[in-house]
């Protein structure tokens, strides 16, 4: 009888994990489709940086905004302006009036702002729960716990999405040396009124600029 009762011990935790495995599965889903069904997206988000195994104690917070359209988007973060067109990725550094042009590399994309490349986390390289909930304005947000498969930099990060309307609104990354980065979205407006040069260069709006390709 003991036999028998842990036994159905053990398939019911596997089933509570199954199911908490297929909705923060369904979320993360949700979540994305969500942001591929918009023409553009634009974000405001504040960043925070903390890291408290070093002494002093290192403390960051930054300010910054991005604009996604397809695989295109236009990043303004620390100082710099970056470009996503094609292939191709100009970093605008302002102070130095120099202007680097790159080949994108699909290959850093995990580590990149984009809204569609945080949600796409989950589908290769991380095992995934949910995690809890919390009142923020009135809104519930549901977070899901991400844990690389194998990492030397990464502990885990959480994503936050509004559980009714399926935005995105944080992400928070624990880092295997102590570091803790936190992004939070202050602003999201889908659909914005962009120029339709926002994602794309042109050489003349930088007179004087060093392009280094």
């Amino acid at each position: 009888m003991r036999k028998v009762f842990t036994a159905l011990c053990i398939s019911l935790v596997y089933m509570a994990i199954a199911q908490t495995h297929q909705e923060a599965k369904q979320l993360l889903t949700d979540a994305s489709d969500k942001i591929a069904s918009y023409n553009n997206l634009y974000l405001e988000f504040t960043y925070n940086f903390e890291n408290n195994r070093v002494d002093p104690p290192i403390t960051q917070s930054e300010k910054g905004s991005i604009a996604v359209k397809g695989e295109s988007y236009h990043l303004n973060f620390m100082g710099a302006e970056q470009i996503r067109n094609g292939n191709k990725l100009y970093t605008i550094l302002k102070e130095d009036e120099e202007v680097q042009v790159t080949e994108y590399d699909e290959a850093e994309e995990d580590q990149g702002l984009t809204p569609s490349s945080i949600l796409r986390l989950y589908q290769k390289g991380y095992s995934y729960k949910l995690g809890g909930t919390e009142k923020v304005d009135g809104k519930t947000i549901q977070y899901v716990i991400l844990k690389p498969n194998a990492s030397e930099d990464i502990d885990k990060i959480m994503i936050g999405v509004e559980k009714d309307t399926k935005k995105l609104y944080s992400l928070r990354q624990w880092g295997n040396n102590g570091t803790l980065t936190t992004f939070l979205i202050t602003n999201f407006e889908p659909n914005k009124k962009l120029p339709a040069s926002h994602f794309s260069f042109d050489r003349a709006d930088y007179p004087g600029y060093y392009i280094a390709e």
